[in-house]
């Protein structure tokens, strides 16, 4: 039912020619395969199909089907902005081939319908940007022509390629209108090649309170009644999955739906020193040699059960660079990047059953959220109707934590606007 889908995959060093050739590609297709099927779980990569698009051939050539179930390919659309790039037809065009040749699901171009308060804006900044309406149905639309022109590439290309459709919205009805404006610029014969559908946050805004609307809102869509593909992203923490474990609960999602999640978070842990242990807490076991390395390996070993090293080996190799490894070790490269697989499979199995956990018994949420915020997750496992997903905002919805996105320009503007 549920898909983890890793994406930094640089931070596991898959960069180097060694990591997609044998021997070395099939020790990690055995290691990152120790993951699929575990806790009602698949497990996928994603690469940017802008920034990362060498990636492409040999995942889905070496890791596809083995170590990973499938490949996700994002658009690299905010990769080319942040570059100061002009999104061209033609950089569109090459994003969507090389997307067709090696994705099972593509992430598309999608216009965003938020305009700036200021001159300036940080990403996860809500206050300086604001919900535009006047431009709503143009980026409604040009995103539906750009899953079209997808579509149609792939099917040129002869790939089973499906895209991501993603929906942006600042309520319920803004969502649906959304998707209903984006497929009438889809020839509806071309519908059924929609992989799935992703909740965008960034005209709602990125509170608990905001999550939990998205989780709503999502069972309202027309798409969501015959797809029942929901993505999520950039979700590496266990709360952020909590309302979408709500809605399933309280039945107001189809009871085939597959909820696939991307995240950084495991994947960078590897690089950053952050380890996701078995007792649900992350630990950061520094650059020094100690007991987090000892219990770290420890843990490594019950999951990834033929990874037997001893704790000062293991130290060693997930702290030196591969090449200077190689130089110290006779050209010997399997020890550091086995390392970091190992530790990111057993970080992220870990992660899983506490997924499966709070989604066999709901009310384990108790042991990371406060008195209140369990007191509205529990209500909101009553909602399935949009009457009761009102009276579940009215009454409880204050206990959450919210950051939205202002609707419409404000009346009083910055010194920089």
């Amino acid at each position: 039912m549920f898909e983890y889908v890793a994406s930094g995959l640089s931070f596991l060093r898959v960069r180097f020619a060694e990591s997609h050739k044998s021997p070395t590609a099939d020790r990690l297709n055995n290691m990152w395969s120790l993951l699929r099927g575990k806790y009602d779980h698949e497990f996928s990569f994603l690469y940017n199909a802008f920034i990362e698009k060498e990636f492409g051939d040999f995942f889905y050539n070496v890791y596809r089907g083995k170590g990973v179930k499938q490949i996700y390919a994002d658009s690299g659309g905010l990769q080319m902005i942040t570059l100061g790039k002009t999104i061209t037809p033609q950089l569109k065009q090459d994003v969507y081939t090389n997307q067709g040749k090696y994705s099972d699901c593509a992430m598309t171009f999608d216009e965003i319908p938020v305009s700036l308060v200021g001159s300036r804006s940080a990403r996860s900044d809500t206050s300086s940007k604001y919900f535009d309406r006047e431009k709503f149905e143009w980026c409604a639309r040009e995103s539906g022509r750009n899953v079209r022109d997808q579509i149609e590439t792939f099917i040129k290309l002869g790939s089973e390629a499906k895209p991501m459709f993603i929906a942006q919205g600042a309520d319920c009805d803004t969502y649906v209108r959304w998707v209903e404006l984006a497929l009438e610029e889809i020839p509806k014969e071309l519908h059924e090649r929609i992989g799935g559908v992703a909740m965008g946050a960034v005209a709602l805004g990125t509170g608990a309170l905001e999550d939990c609307k998205r989780a709503f809102y999502y069972s309202q869509l027309p798409l969501a009644q015959n797809n029942h593909h929901l993505h999520l992203l950039g979700v590496g923490s266990v709360s952020r999955l909590v309302p979408i474990l709500a809605m399933k609960e309280s039945g107001a999602y189809h009871p085939d739906i597959w909820i696939s999640y991307d995240s950084t978070t495991h994947t960078s842990g590897v690089q950053m020193g952050r380890y996701y242990g078995p007792n649900f807490e992350w630990v950061a076991p520094g650059r020094d040699f100690g007991p987090d390395y000892i219990a770290i390996n420890a843990d490594i070993r019950r999951i990834v059960t033929d990874y037997i090293v001893d704790d000062r080996f293991f130290h060693e190799a997930m702290n030196v660079p591969v090449r200077a490894y190689q130089r110290k070790h006779n050209g010997e490269f399997l020890p550091p990047i086995e390392a970091f697989s190992a530790f990111f499979v057993a970080s992220t199995t870990n992660f899983m059953q506490h997924v499966d956990t709070v989604s066999k018994d709901f009310m384990q949420i108790q042991h990371f959220m406060n008195d209140k915020e369990v007191s509205a997750m529990k209500a909101f496992c009553e909602v399935k109707t949009m009457g009761d997903f009102m009276h579940w905002e009215k009454e409880v919805g204050s206990y959450l934590a919210s950051s939205p996105v202002r609707d419409g320009l404000p009346a009083t503007l910055p010194e920089d606007f």
